[in-house]
């Protein structure tokens, strides 16, 4: 997996529009890095994405609702103690 991808990436990877990825973006739940005037996505938060895009085809809800519950997930097991 890269280390970031620009959005036009994500959209022919994912399937969905940049609008999409811009309305998660104005929600505050995706952060993109500006590098040379153009956006950027983590591979992290492209796989949040990814994983976000198959929940929410696969459950038919709405991809924003689908991302919240990734990024609950996600922080509530990167909060999980290791043993």
């Amino acid at each position: 997996m890269a280390d970031y991808y620009n959005f036009q990436q994500l959209t022919q990877t994912l399937g969905i529009s940049e609008a999409r990825i811009n309305e998660l973006q104005e929600k505050g739940l995706l952060q993109p890095t500006i590098k040379n005037g153009r956006s950027f996505l983590s591979s992290q938060q492209a796989y949040r994405l990814r994983v976000a895009v198959r929940w929410a085809n696969k459950n038919k809800i709405d991809l924003v609702e689908a991302f919240a519950k990734v990024e609950e997930h996600w922080v509530a097991h990167a909060n999980t103690p290791k043993d």
